[in-house]
């Protein structure tokens, strides 16, 4: 019967090594400032394209469109991670690419913003779906592809 509690012991710290091992990420990379921006931009989108049908939204939305504009022009001037693969000319050209591009999406959510404040919402939609594809395209020019 001394035997139960042992087993207990060893079950509850079978069950809690795994919480235990979840915060040591081994080999991981700490995010680039680039990284940070675009996180941060990424979570307010998501929301932004969740709730973008929504009139009643739009002050909400407007304060996300907020977050991703500034996040945004924050990235503008930063260098991709890609562009280290480069030298000289070919690197200063993708680092101007790449500059445009971020100038050319903060344009649209200019509009984006200009479109709900006038409360235009299908407007709204037809530039979130106008960034979308920007992202996508900027995502694979100028985006390492994820390891996972």
């Amino acid at each position: 019967m001394k035997k139960h509690p042992l087993i207990l012991i060893l079950a509850l710290l079978f069950v809690s090594m795994p919480f235990a091992q979840a915060d040591h990420h081994e080999g991981e990379e700490e995010e680039t400032a680039l990284e940070e921006q675009m996180s941060g931009a990424n979570k307010a989108w998501r929301s932004i394209r969740r709730q973008i049908k929504d009139p009643a939204k739009n002050a909400s939305t407007l304060a996300l469109v907020a977050k991703v504009k500034a996040s945004f022009t924050n990235a503008v001037d930063m260098t991709p991670m890609l562009a280290e693969e480069r030298s000289g000319e070919d690197k200063e050209k993708f680092v101007a690419g790449f500059q445009k591009a971020m100038k050319r999406t903060i344009g649209l959510v200019g509009d984006l913003e200009k479109a709900l404040k006038a409360g235009d919402n299908a407007k709204a939609e037809e530039i979130v779906a106008k960034l979308n594809d920007s992202r996508k395209k900027g995502h694979e020019r100028f985006k390492p592809e994820d390891d996972d």
